[in-house]
C-alpha cells in the first residue's frame, strides 16, 4: 500500500514512527513535513521519544517532503494538521486521493468532518479523535508522554457501509490501540467539551488549570461555555453524558496546578495564528445555527481577541 502522513508535528510524528516502524520495507511509506523539521527527517530520520524517552525509536520513510507532487496516489492518508492549515491541505491531500482512498484526520474540532467534505469529494473520511500528549521537541524529535494514545473512529456519513479494514489492521498490527466507534460523534464532543472550554478560558485570561480551577470566576466560566456546548450537542441529538460537565472538571483536576493547555501555549507562542476560530468561532456559528445561547463563549472569545489589536 501506499501511506501518507500528511503532517508529522506531535500527533502525525507519533503515529507515522509507530507505522513506519512496523511496515518500513513493506508499504510505501510517504511524510509530508516543512522547513527544519523536513530537512531533519530527510538527513537523520524521524525520532520518536515514547513514552518519556522510555523507549527510542528512529524511523525514515519513502520520502519526506513538502510538494505533494512528489507522491503518487494513496492508499490511507493520514492527516495532522493545524486547524488553520486545513483548508490548504485539504487543497494538496486532493492531489493524492482517489475515490477509494481512505483518510483519517487526527484533528481537534466538532466540525471537521464537514470543513473536509466542503473541499473534497472523494475519497472515505473517517470522523475521529485522538488522545496523545505529544509534541516536537527540536526538527525531526518527536517527545510523547502521556495521553493514553488511543484512536476513536467512526463510520463515513457518505459510506456508511464502508468498514476501513486495511485501515484497522495497520494500527492494529503498529500496535496502536484505537476503537472502531458507530456513535464516535460522542468521543468527539466529549473531548471537544474539556479542550475548548478549558483552552479558551486558560488563553484568554493567562491562567493554569489550577489557577482557573482555583477561581471561582474563572471556573464559573469554564462551566458556563461547557453547558453551552452541551445545549448545541444535544440540538445535534448527540447523548454526552448527564454529568459530562462534572466529568470533564474531575479530569482537569488530574492535572499538574502549573499545566497550561495546548491552545494556551500555541497563543502565547504564535500570537494571532491559533485555532482559535476552531473553538470560540465554531462555538458561536453553532450557536446561531441551532438557536442556542453562547453568550459565555463569546465573552471569553472576545477577551481572547483583544490579545492581538
Amino acid at each position: 500500500m501506499k501511506i501518507c502522513f500528511f503532517g508529522v508535528g506531535g500527533v502525525g510524528g507519533y503515529f507515522g514512527a509507530l507505522v513506519t516502524k512496523k511496515f518500513s520495507g513493506k508499504h510505501d511509506i510517504f511524510f509530508v513535513a516543512r522547513g527544519p523539521h523536513k530537512d531533519a527527517i530527510n538527513s537523520q530520520g524521524l525520532t520518536l521519544k515514547k513514552s518519556g524517552g522510555e523507549e527510542l525509536i528512529n524511523v525514515s520513510p519513502k520520502l519526506c517532503t513538502d510538494n505533494v507532487s512528489d507522491l503518487p496516489i494513496c492508499d490511507i492518508i493520514v492527516l495532522s494538521v493545524k486547524s488553520y492549515d486545513l483548508e490548504n491541505a485539504i487543497y494538496q491531500i486532493a492531489e493524492i486521493s482517489g475515490e477509494k482512498t481512505v483518510i483519517l484526520p487526527l484533528l481537534n474540532g466538532v466540525d471537521i468532518y464537514e470543513r473536509i467534505r466542503k473541499q473534497l469529494n472523494k475519497g472515505v473520511v473517517f470522523p475521529s479523535c485522538v488522545y496523545v500528549g505529544t509534541h516536537i521537541e527540536s526538527p525531526g524529535v518527536i517527545y510523547q508522554k502521556g495521553g493514553s494514545c488511543r484512536v476513536s473512529l467512526g463510520k463515513d456519513p457518505m459510506y456508511p457501509d464502508f468498514y476501513p479494514e486495511a485501515l484497522l489492521s495497520l494500527l492494529n498490527d503498529s500496535s496502536i490501540d484505537f476503537e472502531w466507534e458507530g456513535p464516535v460523534q460522542i468521543s468527539i464532543w466529549s473531548k471537544y467539551m474539556f479542550i475548548a472550554a478549558f483552552g479558551l478560558v486558560t488563553a484568554a485570561y493567562g491562567k493554569t488549570l489550577g489557577e482557573v480551577l482555583d477561581s471561582p470566576e474563572l471556573s464559573g466560566l469554564t462551566g458556563s461555555v461547557m453547558a453551552e456546548i452541551k445545549a448545541m450537542a444535544r440540538k445535534l441529538d448527540i447523548p454526552l453524558d448527564n454529568d459530562i460537565v462534572d466529568i470533564s472538571f474531575s479530569k482537569a483536576k488530574g492535572f499538574p496546578y502549573e499545566t497550561r493547555t495546548s491552545f494556551q501555549r500555541d497563543v502565547e507562542l504564535k500570537g494571532k495564528i491559533n485555532e482559535g476560530d476552531l473553538f470560540g468561532g465554531t462555538l458561536i456559528r453553532y450557536g446561531k445555527e441551532l438557536n442556542v445561547s453562547t453568550v459565555n463563549t463569546e465573552k471569553v472569545y472576545s477577551e481572547l481577541l483583544k490579545k492581538f489589536g
